[in-house]
């Protein structure tokens, strides 16, 4: 039976956002809400929260959510997986598949963290990223990642720009990726390509590469959290969240 690692990747120092991450939604510290929910995912072996952050460190011992300390030097959510990836490879505790989901996306669904897991296995590429309809206002919002989805269901392209031009339905990049583990271990030995610096966007770094990126679509909206002002916008719609009961009575006091 394959071993796939779940990576909730998290850290204080946000340019957009300061200290989102124990930023509570409906009581409930975010990050906590990622990883309380990707614990609930099937397909999963292991769910690991990776900081730079001490804080973020004695917040999961308080709440018992394993982390783990990884350097403050990485520039993308994709190396921080990478680096975790390793300190357990140097524990002989191997995985096959690893799952980013970005620590930032407390809506976060178990039934989809599980079709990607699943997709991935099946896929005849190594990267598969799950993405979601979107339109109006939202093709023209930087802080949202677009992809251009070829015939065959590769990803051709990321940007904050509108792309491509002049459509009414296009598809946002959601912060949940699966690597096979060989894959990722190749991410830091790539450099850093012009495109993804110039984007940040780290999947461009194996676009650039010639690296086949695989889509997953899905119906369900997940809301990033790049701002303040999105806390109220995700509080409403966690409101009657079915998953949250789940974990909620581990922050009764909050």
């Amino acid at each position: 039976m394959s071993k796939v690692l779940a990576v909730v990747p998290a850290r204080m120092s946000s340019s957009r956002f300061p200290c989102k991450p124990l930023e509570n939604i409906n009581g409930i510290p975010m990050v906590a809400h990622c990883y309380f929910r990707a614990l609930e995912a099937k397909e999963i072996t292991k769910v690991v929260l990776a900081t730079p952050d001490n804080e973020i460190i004695e917040f999961g011992e308080e709440y018992g959510i394993e982390t783990i300390l990884t350097s403050d030097k990485h520039e993308r959510a994709t190396e921080r997986a990478e680096e975790v990836l390793k300190i357990y490879q140097s524990k002989s505790e191997d995985y096959d598949y690893v799952l980013l989901l970005q620590g930032d996306e407390p809506q976060i669904d178990p039934l989809e963290i599980d079709n990607l897991a699943l997709a991935l296995q099946n896929s005849s590429n190594c990267v598969l990223n799950l993405v979601h309809p979107i339109e109006g206002k939202d093709l023209s919002d930087e802080n949202i990642v677009k992809s251009i989805i070829g015939s065959h269901g590769d990803i051709l392209f990321f940007s904050r720009s509108a792309i491509p031009h002049n459509v009414d339905i296009g598809y946002r990049q959601l912060g949940m990726i699966g690597f096979t583990a060989q894959i990722l271990e190749q991410y830091c030995e790539l450099e850093p390509s012009e495109i993804e610096i110039t984007e940040s966007i780290d999947m461009m770094r194996y676009i650039e590469n010639d690296i086949a990126i695989s889509s997953l679509i899905t119906d369900k909206q997940i809301l990033g959290v790049d701002h303040p002002e999105d806390i109220k916008k995700v509080e409403s719609l966690m409101a009657n969240d079915e998953w949250v009961k789940n974990y909620s009575y581990r922050f009764k006091d909050n």
